[in-house]
């Protein structure tokens, strides 16, 4: 336990400790629905679709997944080749500008493997992130959809609207104050293009 505990914190694996601790943070979050993780991806989707880590990302076919579910998983896997790196070699090199040397090395060098080896894994969930068109988002409207966030508010919530596929994930509005909870069914009122949102009421 206690080698476990220092190579955590030994660079170059402390640096992604630190990463992998957000990313335990954001999910967490995601999971009480305090973040809506549609609007992250959507966000970080609009930043990356022509920078360099888009272009990066999509040598290594992660294109088509969710970055916040890209990135995590190259996270954890960076984490673990850090890891794996301190625990086996650093006790053979004598020097310690040597395990700083190859510290920075494994730091660049990992998220390249992890990128390698997360490909493969995500490659078959493709198609579940593969968003279902529909007619026009107003079709919606009159229908019914069951709330995923813990909450919904004036200016946030998410929803998800059975369409005979995969299921569609929307955001929706409602007025506050309110009893919505996640589970609950609610009725799609109104759709809003400027913000593409929906405002809902509870079904009950």
């Amino acid at each position: 336990m206690e080698a476990f505990i220092l190579n955590i914190f030994t660079f170059p694996t402390i640096f992604y400790s630190g990463l992998l601790v957000l990313v335990i943070l954001y999910w967490f979050s995601a999971v009480a629905g305090i973040v809506d993780i549609d609007s992250a991806d959507a966000d970080i989707d609009a930043d990356t679709s022509t920078n360099a880590l888009g272009s990066w990302l999509s040598k290594f076919k992660l294109d088509g997944i969710p970055l916040t579910i890209t990135l995590s998983l190259i996270v954890l896997f960076s984490w673990v080749l850090c890891f794996l790196a301190v625990h086996f070699f650093y006790p053979l090199l004598p020097e310690t500008w040597v395990q700083i040397m190859m510290g920075a090395w494994a730091l660049v060098i990992s998220p390249v493997i992890a990128a390698l080896m997360v490909s493969p894994l995500v490659q078959p969930l493709k198609p579940l992130f593969k968003k279902q068109q529909v007619t026009s988002n107003t079709d919606l409207v009159g229908h019914y959809a069951i709330v995923r966030s813990g909450k919904v508010t004036a200016t946030f919530g998410e929803a998800e609207f059975q369409d005979g596929g995969a299921g569609l994930i929307i955001k929706i509005r409602a007025d506050e104050p309110n009893q919505i909870r996640r589970d609950d069914q609610v009725a799609l009122l109104s759709y809003d293009a400027a913000s593409s949102t929906y405002q809902v009421r509870g079904s009950k």
